[in-house]
């Protein structure tokens, strides 16, 4: 997948692009960057109708290549170091998202295999839950 980052998109344009195409997953946006395989410590989450100008200081236009094999780390990495956006994505786990920390060295196709199987279990009656993840 390719997204086009440039300041008159919206969050939520990103987010869908992102959602499109790993329907498990999910990607919130943040005022402070966060460590690898770490929590997002801020709360400031940006709500989906800003615009993408609006958060950062970094105005570059570009691409952003996210394929399924990228480390899920790897993407929030780029997001900031390449675009100025603090990322954190999120898996479906039940009811719940959930961040993925613990889990960055994880491929998105990994991750969104995972929610998909936790949304199945769920429905089956067979509900497990991963260490080091945090319900938002």
């Amino acid at each position: 997948m390719i997204i086009e980052i440039d300041d008159t998109l919206t969050i939520e344009y990103i987010q869908e692009k992102f959602n499109d195409f790993f329907p498990f997953l999910k990607m919130e946006f943040y005022r402070h960057p966060h460590q690898w395989s770490e929590e997002s410590q801020d709360t400031t989450v940006f709500p989906s109708n800003m615009r993408i100008g609006d958060i950062r200081k970094n105005h570059l236009h570009g691409e952003m290549k996210i394929y399924s094999w990228h480390k899920t780390g790897s993407v929030e990495q780029e997001f900031r170091k390449k675009y100025g956006l603090n990322v954190q994505v999120f898996r479906h786990h039940g009811n719940q998202w959930i961040e993925t920390i613990g889990t960055d060295e994880l491929t998105l196709e990994e991750q969104n295999e995972i929610g998909r199987k936790s949304s199945q279990d769920r429905l089956h009656g067979t509900d497990r839950k991963f260490e080091n993840e945090k319900p938002l």
